[in-house]
């Protein structure tokens, strides 16, 4: 059992224990440190019906204020360029360790909005710049539409720009299967967001599938929110995926952050819970939690998780004398705390 991780403001409002979930749980193909820290990935529902129903189109989004996002980096951005789209350029990551047994790296990419002649002749794949991976489980996933070049040659035998026979729409092309594939990690890069094949945008697109059967992929880490009519409120509610399946329709997905040392400043108040899980999902801790405007804005830095730890927010001094003593005779020591008004922070660890 991993440590217990708790977050409150004066009462608890979470006390959460991370524990192991569902092997058949996947890492999510994407990280949150490749966006801005105000930004969230996107996706709903793929088809209905065939291998893919399952499966998931990426974007990535940004606050644009009263619950509306933004699919590109600046307001009134030409949305024709592809580096116009927040999502463009996020690196993808293999959700479980398995063996390449297809891939493509070297078709052009569409201009948004439109599609490649040669894409319509049939000779650019319709996953574009992909890899398919057989997991140790005995599943197939896919990893679709990267950008030219960016699928590593040590995973991807095949450098030619377009197929040499027609794609079909089987499963996989015929030029682009591999024999005696690699194996790779779950983690490993596997390549950057693009607009390449069937795809008429910059996204990923994932799925899993077993015996001709879509798959259900649940996602060992990250948070979701719903997205309604076209609006989210960036202050959520934010739940947990911890080993569950996306859910459905359209969800903003809050990736967790790779595990290493992080810096988060001017969180409100009312989003501390909100990041705290966040980055305590991501297997990182807090090391720092400065809070001013008396307990209105926390500032934060992150470690690599260790051992058992402990953090309280908005806490009277009554309230901080009284955890500090209760954690001190369970055999935690006081880290570090900060005062701004009349709150208190604090930070216990074994």
């Amino acid at each position: 059992m991993k440590a217990l991780r708790t977050l409150t403001r004066v009462v608890l409002i979470s006390s959460a224990v991370f524990s192991s979930v569902s092997v058949m749980a996947v890492d999510f193909p994407l990280r949150a440190d490749d966006l801005n820290l105000n930004h969230r990935y996107s996706t709903g529902e793929h088809w209905s019906g065939g291998t893919q129903e399952k499966g998931f189109d990426i974007g990535a989004v940004r606050h644009v204020g009263s619950d509306q996002w933004s699919h590109l980096k600046t307001d009134g951005a030409d949305n024709t360029i592809n580096s116009n789209h927040i999502i463009y350029g996020a690196k993808i990551r293999a959700m479980e360790a398995g063996t390449v047994v297809g891939c493509w790296r070297n078709s052009p990419e569409n201009k948004a909005g439109s599609k490649l002649q040669k894409l319509l002749d049939g000779y650019i794949g319709l996953a574009g710049n992909h890899v398919w991976i057989l997991q140790d489980n005995g599943v197939y996933a896919l990893y679709a539409h990267a950008q030219p070049g960016t699928v590593p040659a040590a995973i991807c035998p095949h450098n030619a720009t377009y197929l040499t026979h027609p794609d079909t729409g089987n499963p996989w092309t015929q030029d682009g299967r591999v024999t005696g594939g690699v194996r790779v990690q779950k983690g490993q890069l596997l390549g950057v967001v693009g607009n390449s094949g069937n795809s008429t945008g910059p996204h990923l697109h994932v799925h899993m599938e077993k015996d001709g059967d879509p798959v259900t992929i649940k996602f060992d880490h990250g948070q979701t929110t719903p997205v309604t009519n076209g609006k989210a409120s960036v202050n959520g509610p934010w739940s947990l995926l911890n080993g569950k399946a996306l859910p459905a329709g359209k969800v903003l997905v809050w990736a967790p952050h790779s595990v290493g040392y992080w810096t988060v400043n001017n969180i409100p108040d009312e989003r501390m819970q909100a990041w705290f899980n966040h980055f305590a999902d991501s297997g990182v801790m807090i090391d720092t939690f400065p809070c001013t405007d008396g307990g209105q804005i926390y500032n934060t830095t992150w470690i690599p998780a260790s051992g058992s730890w402990y953090t309280h927010f908005g806490m009277s001094l009554t309230s901080f004398n009284q955890k500090s003593n209760y954690y001190a005779n369970l055999g935690y020591t006081r880290t570090g705390w900060w005062y701004c008004g009349s709150v208190y922070t604090g930070i216990w660890r074994k």
